[in-house]
């Protein structure tokens, strides 16, 4: 994993609308489907985090990944409510030097946080516990052949949308803890506090 990265690097990235100009018009349909969708279900309020110092969040999505379709629109949202928070997302098919390995498979989105000056703080991977929960009993009906994998796709999206709020709720509780925490790491960052805000507080 990356130690740093630099500002320069971090500004190459895009905004929500522009990101989805590399989608395909059915993808573009997805991404706007539940950005919409996770609108009417979270009030801004509810998304809003207290956060003493700026964050620099660089999320690696795909286009084409259902988990960034689906998770991707709330991170928007939850970003567009927190002015401390600077989003910024690349498209990880046009950076194939950047790792996204965990469990020796590709998991994408990853959410990177980055103190304001881009080092490295912590990441969030893929889904929500929740999510792979429902992940992982389906899995483990449906098994991982190739002539079951429609059948696992179908039932595992179905159960997803079913559970859909709870999904969600679960995405932000998870996004919010990673940042609240990665705010009280930055406190402690000695190059960061203030005279007050010391490794003490």
């Amino acid at each position: 994993m990356i130690d740093r990265i630099t500002y320069t690097f971090f500004n190459k990235g895009m905004t929500f609308d522009e990101f989805l100009k590399d989608a395909t018009e059915d993808d573009r349909k997805r991404f706007n489907y539940y950005f919409d969708k996770s609108a009417k279900n979270h009030s801004p309020e509810s998304l809003k985090i207290d956060l003493k110092y700026p964050l620099n969040i660089l999320v690696l999505a795909t286009t084409w990944c259902w988990d960034s379709q689906t998770n991707l629109p709330i991170i928007a949202h939850l970003a567009a409510q927190n002015p401390n928070i600077n989003l910024k997302i690349m498209n990880k098919d046009h950076l194939p030097f950047m790792v996204t390995k965990v469990n020796n498979g590709e998991k994408v989105p990853q959410v990177l946080v980055f103190t304001e000056d881009f080092y490295y703080l912590d990441r969030w991977v893929e889904r929500s516990t929740r999510a792979y929960r429902l992940y992982a009993e389906y899995r483990k009906k449906f098994g991982w052949t190739d002539e079951n994998k429609d059948a696992f796709v179908k039932q595992y999206r179905k159960a997803f949308l079913k559970d859909q709020i709870e999904v969600e709720k679960s995405v932000v509780e998870e996004i919010k803890t990673l940042l609240t925490r990665a705010d009280i790491i930055s406190a402690t960052t000695a190059r960061l506090a203030d005279a007050e805000g010391s490794c003490d507080d």
